[in-house]
């Protein structure tokens, strides 16, 4: 048999329902649109040069995903927060990122800590050239790695669809400071060292301790 020579795939391009989506849900995590911002279907199709039609689309998905709010005979806003609802959403977080990276540890151990520590080194380079957007897109990207290697698709899927892009948002929004970051980087220096340990108890101590972090320090950023 000859050998076969590599052939490289052939990757489809994204449709335009596609790209309006990841586009507008970036602009929301990004900050382009405060929260609690009235957003329209004509306003966003000007805004990306398309028609209506895949506007509301990515209405359907990210309003499943919690970004946005439809209201009848209001309109459509970016999503916010009341302190009660942070808290429930954060008490979400908490039981499954608790419950990921518990299974992440038991179940893909190797490649979860090859990837925990190149996430924090990269983490830890930008706190200190005070890439403040960088340092936050990684902090997420580590957590989604606890998701990511508990092979768990229905906690994936859940973790994506209710808590994932919100905390993003608010990440991008309110953990600017350097102050901030310093705290953040040191409690992520200290699930890195369990992850690298294999400590599972002390790693979930960790965790819960830093969502239970994150609450309190959003709250101050609740509506109302």
């Amino acid at each position: 048999m000859k050998a076969q020579r590599a052939i490289q795939q052939i990757i489809r391009p994204k449709s335009v329902s596609e790209a309006v989506l990841d586009q507008l849900r970036s602009d929301i995590v990004t900050n382009k649109f405060e929260l609690g911002q009235k957003i329209s279907e004509a306003q966003l199709s000007e805004l990306y040069n398309v028609t209506k039609a895949p506007i509301r689309a990515a209405y359907i998905r990210l309003e499943a995903e919690g970004l946005i709010e439809i209201r009848a005979q209001a309109g459509t806003f970016v999503f916010n927060l009341s302190a009660e609802e942070l808290q429930a959403l954060a008490e979400l977080r908490a039981a499954l990122e608790l419950q990921a990276i518990s299974l992440a540890m038991a179940r893909n151990l190797s490649p979860l800590q090859r990837e925990v520590s190149a996430n924090y080194d990269e983490m830890v380079k930008c706190a200190d050239s005070g890439d403040a957007d960088g340092y936050q897109k990684l902090d997420t990207n580590l957590h989604m790695l606890f998701v990511q290697h508990a092979n768990s698709p229905f906690l994936a899927e859940t973790y994506a669809s209710k808590v994932s892009g919100r905390f993003a948002a608010l990440r991008t929004r309110f953990s600017q400071q350097k102050k901030h970051i310093e705290h953040s980087l040191a409690e992520h220096k200290g699930l890195r060292d369990a992850i690298m340990a294999g400590d599972i108890d002390a790693a979930t101590k960790l965790l819960s301790a830093h969502i239970g972090y994150s609450q309190v320090y959003y709250r101050g950023f609740a509506k109302g």
